[in-house]
């Protein structure tokens, strides 16, 4: 399947494809990934014969438009692009599956619109966007990337340093990280739809952040955590015959009952 691009009301291109029939599911790749890798690691493949699957490239990364500063990374701004494929290939309810960063973002769209109909977090935990040990890190490659955005932005590096810069992704990287930091605390209570928690038990500052956010969870009305054994945060990606079993069953639950149910 080619790719295929939505324009949101900023004027952002935001690349995906589609694949499959049946009930829509869309899913969200983790930073430093794209559409392409949920192909490559064959989720598509398992996903296409029961759901219409739709693989996004979040703005800024993959074949979406390369947008650079904070203001075009605000939650709302990345939830607005999903609506808005949604409208190009005329889908009104639709399931979102995000790994690490895409969960991150995943799990507000649950919050902004009844249009979601299931939700599946992967390797992202709900609360803050960002955490203190996640915050150092920013910090770090903030402060390192500062003269280099600097000097880019004053036109003071040539034609190559230049496209080094863009091609990195540091210009990306620095706007987004810097607006994550606003994006709203997401609780538990604030999902209303059936959402399910995939955390895998090596995966240490998640697991770290269910026990120490075990009775939240549990008030959740429609959350489920499913902890799976063995495996860490880039295996609860890369790792499809351990995560993708729960995460199918769930789904098949949650929209075949939907379907029916109208």
């Amino acid at each position: 399947m080619t790719t295929q691009y939505s324009t949101s009301t900023d004027g952002t291109r935001i690349a995906y494809k589609t694949d499959g029939s049946g009930p829509t599911i869309m899913l969200l790749h983790g930073a430093g990934k794209t559409k392409q890798d949920w192909y490559t690691k064959g989720y598509v493949d398992r996903l296409r014969e029961d759901f219409t699957v739709i693989t996004v490239d979040i703005r800024g990364m993959g074949e979406s438009d390369h947008v650079m500063d904070a203001a075009d990374y605000t939650i709302d701004k990345l939830c607005e692009d999903l609506c808005v494929i949604a409208d190009t290939c005329g889908v009104q309810r639709f399931a979102v599956w995000g790994y690490s960063l895409g969960g991150n973002i995943a799990r507000h769209i649950a919050t902004k619109t009844d249009r979601v109909t299931a939700l599946v977090v992967v390797g992202a935990p709900l609360g803050n966007a960002t955490d203190s040990r996640f915050d150092q890190h920013i910090d770090g490659l903030v402060e390192k990337w500062r003269p280099i955005v600097k000097a880019y932005k004053d036109g003071m590096l040539s034609d190559k340093e230049q496209e080094f810069v863009v091609s990195g992704g540091i210009l990306v990287w620095s706007a987004f990280f810097a607006a994550m930091r606003t994006w709203p605390v997401i609780e538990p209570k604030d999902i209303q739809c059936p959402a399910l928690l995939v955390v895998g038990t090596e995966d240490n500052g998640m697991v770290e952040w269910v026990k120490l956010n075990r009775e939240t969870l549990e008030g959740g009305r429609y959350i489920k955590t499913e902890l799976v054994e063995g495996i860490n945060h880039d295996q609860e990606f890369t790792e499809i015959d351990k995560v993708f079993p729960q995460i199918l069953s769930f789904l098949q639950n949650r929209l075949s009952y939907q379907a029916v149910s109208g």
